[in-house]
């Protein structure tokens, strides 16, 4: 199955996800939101709870481009929306797919 059709599974089921991303270790996020950024890259925004992250700044939003996700496993675990989650945020104006 493709990732986007199992991240679109996950924010319709408001289930967690599990990752790699970039050929780092594994991320654990909530996906909310699935769009076409300005530079014309397919993107999720997910709030990360957990797992490897440059900044090291957890729990906290991230952005990943869909091309660099790898080892996608959609979890039974669910979760609720985020703070700071704004679905008419004018980023989204592209979207596939959003909470």
């Amino acid at each position: 199955m493709l990732n986007k059709t199992k991240l679109i599974q996950a924010i319709n089921g408001r289930n967690l996800i599990n990752f790699t991303y970039d050929d780092h270790p594994i991320r654990s996020a909530a996906p909310h939101a699935i769009y076409i950024s300005s530079a014309n890259n397919k993107c999720l925004d997910a709030y990360q709870y957990a797992g490897y992250s440059k900044s090291g700044n957890l729990p906290d939003w991230r952005n990943f481009k869909l091309e660099k996700i790898r080892n996608l496993e959609v979890t039974e675990e669910k979760f609720n929306i985020a703070n700071g989650y704004k679905s008419n945020s004018p980023k989204y104006n592209n979207y596939i797919h959003k909470i």
